[in-house]
């Protein structure tokens, strides 16, 4: 993981609109922030550069620094954001900190209205206010294999921490109606909705609904932008991750398979319904009865529903999953490294799992689903 620390020697940086002094000593996990000092460093001696190790704590005290990881997705973020805020209520520290927060920053400061943040590095001035600096995926035992065995975030942290983890409700939307929209995208093809699902529910509810269908810049929506010929199906792309809230934030009811819009959705207590894959509705779904669940009932003698696998992986010679490896969660956990298992071409196999789905999402029951809206939205209306 990376971990690393700086010292600018003569010229201020201006990185991400912050500018950054020199001759102070800061630490960061921003891997293209290490890219550009590294470049410059072989141009001529910028900065002082070099790989830090992470420690674990012996003691937990009263102010608080948690240390995310370098790359985490949106629903992450929620979970964490949801985490930070039980620390906070529970009152058990003086101050509690978040750094490293990707480019999920709009979540912790706009959302959750956190105040001690730092997006993407910390000085070492400011890491002395704090006792106890926490690298979260360190100390936490299950959240080292999310990729693998996906657990909910908020109630693990929350655990290891003895503090009750709350609801956090943000209930400052609009009301719509007659409105379905879907959210197809994840970050794996594992996980996200072939269009032939998505053209399915459009046509079983274009007559009562405005359908309308939430795509990104990734890989994935790509695919979905080029398989809806003659713009049949409206799709909104959110131009960023405030944008996207904002259309969270005015759903009537929505059609989910991703942890970010699931999560934002339970906020906003909206009302929906998930489509299962490989993560289970009991890690990703708590504190609502208004999101009901399409649940996963793929079963072969390597997957037996939701396998909490989060993205595909190289195992030895295979490129899949938990069933296209024919391995198990725990011969991943026996492995001394996990490093080799995402060295793998991701452009080239992201299409083949688009064009050729895992089992679980080949299975989707799609009649299922519809019958499930059809009863839950008339009871929402």
């Amino acid at each position: 993981m990376a971990f690393f620390s700086f010292v600018l020697l003569k010229e201020p940086l201006t990185y991400l609109s912050k500018q950054i002094k020199p001759n102070q000593n800061y630490f960061s996990k921003d891997i293209t922030l290490w890219k550009e000092l590294n470049n410059r460093n072989k141009k001529n001696q910028f900065c002082l550069l070099k790989y830090e190790n992470r420690s674990k704590i012996t003691v937990i005290g009263k102010k608080l620094l948690i240390c995310l990881p370098p790359k985490f997705g949106l629903g992450d973020a929620v979970e964490y954001g949801i985490a930070v805020y039980s620390l906070i209520k529970s009152q058990k520290f003086n101050k509690v900190g978040i750094a490293f927060c990707s480019n999920h920053n709009f979540i912790f400061e706009k959302l959750f209205k956190f105040k001690n943040i730092y997006p993407f590095i910390i000085s070492e001035e400011e890491i002395k206010k704090y006792d106890t600096i926490i690298h979260i995926t360190l100390e936490v035992e299950s959240l080292k294999f999310q990729k693998y065995q996906r657990s909910n975030i908020a109630l693990e942290v929350c655990k290891y921490f003895s503090v009750p983890l709350l609801k956090f409700k943000n209930f400052n939307y609009k009301k719509t109606t007659n409105l379905i929209t879907i959210f197809p995208v994840s970050t794996s093809a594992i996980r996200s909705m072939p269009f032939k699902i998505i053209r399915q529910l459009a046509e079983s509810f274009k007559h009562e609904y405005q359908i309308r269908v939430i795509i990104d810049n990734s890989f994935f929506s790509k695919h979905l932008e080029e398989q809806n010929l003659n713009n049949e199906i409206l799709f909104i792309k959110p131009k960023d991750i405030q944008s996207l809230i904002a259309e969270i934030s005015n759903i009537n009811f929505g059609i989910f398979v991703d942890s970010g819009p699931l999560h934002l959705a339970n906020i906003f207590d909206k009302k929906g319904l998930l489509v299962e894959t490989s993560v289970s509705n009991e890690i990703l779904l708590s504190n609502t009865n208004k999101i009901i669940v399409a649940k996963n009932k793929y079963n072969s003698s390597y997957c037996q529903g939701p396998c909490g696998l989060v993205d595909i992986f190289s195992y030895k010679t295979n490129i899949g999953c938990y069933e296209t490896s024919r391995i198990s969660f725990k011969n991943i956990q026996s492995l001394g490294s996990l490093k080799n298992l995402q060295r793998w071409n991701k452009n080239d196999h992201k299409s083949d799992f688009i064009m050729n789905p895992v089992g679980c999402i080949k299975n989707i029951d799609i009649k299922n689903i519809i019958e499930l809206i059809k009863i839950n939205i008339k009871e929402h209306k």
